[in-house]
């Protein structure tokens, strides 16, 4: 179990590596498609369900408000939200996490994963998406990560013309949410 464990947090590290580095240099390909947010999150809800290894915190998919469809590449607002939803539950030993999307400002969509973890203090909310910047707290020591998972979200969200923000108080969860068109728009990304 132990090497299993830690061969997939290796490989874990090398992937968001990867595509940092892809990023960074320009080289990411971006494959935006028209795709429904029903099956986004049910392909995120099976993904996460054989992973939710505590019964005392709840994994739940709201139905998304006032957008069915939206044009962008969803491998890549996956790989955001996967990272989003996984820090959650690491950081949320009872509770819930919630998942949303829902039209904002006209013709944007916001995608939020809502925690009632352990919550982050104040004095890390405008360093948290940097790349290797991870919270100094008790349980930070025994789960361990690479600190690359939200600066990589960050960057993703920027290709796909979007942003990321974060909302926390400490001892009462944490909203992550990634803003992004609901129509990616044809200018290449360089």
């Amino acid at each position: 179990m132990f090497i299993q464990s830690a061969a997939t947090e290796l490989t874990e590290m090398v992937d968001d590596l990867l595509d940092l580095a892809k990023v960074e240099a320009g080289r990411v390909t971006i494959s935006p498609a028209w795709f429904e947010m029903v099956d986004l999150f049910s392909a995120l809800r099976g993904m996460f369900k054989p992973i939710l290894s505590s019964e005392s915190v709840s994994l739940n998919f709201e139905e998304p408000v006032d957008v069915t469809k939206i044009y962008t590449d969803d491998k890549k607002l996956s790989q955001i939200l996967r990272n989003f939803i996984s820090n959650a539950l690491k950081f949320t030993p009872e509770g819930e996490v919630r998942v949303t999307a829902r039209r904002t400002d006209g013709d944007w969509v916001t995608f939020a994963v809502i925690d009632t973890g352990i919550g982050i203090g104040p004095e890390y909310l405008t360093t948290i998406f940097q790349d290797f910047v991870q919270v100094e707290a008790p349980i930070q020591k025994r789960l361990r990560g690479t600190g690359l998972g939200l600066s990589l979200s960050r960057k993703l969200a920027t290709v796909l013309g979007g942003r990321v923000d974060v909302q926390s108080e400490l001892g009462k969860g944490s909203t992550f949410s990634v803003t992004l068109p609901i129509e990616l728009s044809p200018t290449p990304v360089e």
